[in-house]
């Protein structure tokens, strides 16, 4: 399923940065982008976007006030502001109001990734459900993995970088069902060694399995999937 995201911000070279970093994760396509209020609003009815990512300051007004807005008509809409904004009521006030998450300008690209990929994988957790119980609702809260996941804070062996982890399953999760490594590697931006190297300790782990394929000239080629 892929989420349909409006940017909004007064800035038109703001909306165009943004709009690329978007365009490098699958599973999200920029539907629009606007830089007034009234814009942002229109487009909003029209468009139907999934997420917004929102400024606070427009010279038509004001991103809270438009998240107030709508919050009061329960529109299905997740907002994310990316701002300038950095006081502490405007933060309470977009957290009274149910964002996602609040990213504060200059934007680092990392934080920006880190925030997207959340988004993806909090919602990947809530499609993969029929019911809760109360220790789903706190991974899903507490933005933990509601599947078995390798993934460790500590323990990790030498080598093995937890965010880089994430990554690869992230990949192996919403991606296509088989990939070999130089595949991983472009998706995730490493060397072909590098993603190698994590599809084997996945491997060691019983979270991926390996199939051996020899239909090319050459070396057999290893093809993995998730378990």
């Amino acid at each position: 399923m892929v989420t349909r995201v409006l940017i909004a911000d007064d800035d038109p070279r703001i909306t165009e940065i943004h709009q690329h970093y978007v365009s490098k994760f699958a599973g999200f396509e920029v539907i629009g982008l606007s830089n007034t209020l009234e814009d942002t609003k229109l487009q909003i009815e029209v468009m139907e976007p999934q997420l917004l990512l929102l400024d606070i300051y427009f010279p038509d007004g004001s991103g809270i006030d438009l998240l107030k807005e709508i919050r009061l008509r329960s529109q299905a809409l997740d907002i994310i502001p990316i701002t300038a904004a950095k006081e502490v009521r405007l933060l309470q006030e977009a957290l009274r109001g149910g964002v996602f998450d609040y990213i504060l300008k200059p934007v680092v690209f990392s934080r920006f990734e880190q925030t997207l990929r959340r988004y993806r994988t909090h919602h990947s957790n809530l499609q993969s459900l029929d019911s809760l119980n109360q220790s789903d609702i706190d991974r899903i809260i507490h933005q933990e993995k509601l599947t078995d996941s390798p993934r460790m804070d500590s323990g990790l062996p030498k080598g093995i970088d937890p965010v880089t982890l994430d990554k690869i399953l992230e990949e192996m999760k919403e991606g296509s069902t088989m990939f070999t490594s130089e595949e991983m590697a472009e998706r995730v931006g490493a060397s072909r060694t590098t993603a190698r190297r994590y599809l084997e300790y996945l491997v060691s782990r019983g979270s991926v399995e390996v199939d051996v394929s020899y239909g090319g000239v050459g070396r057999p080629e290893r093809i993995y999937r998730m378990t």
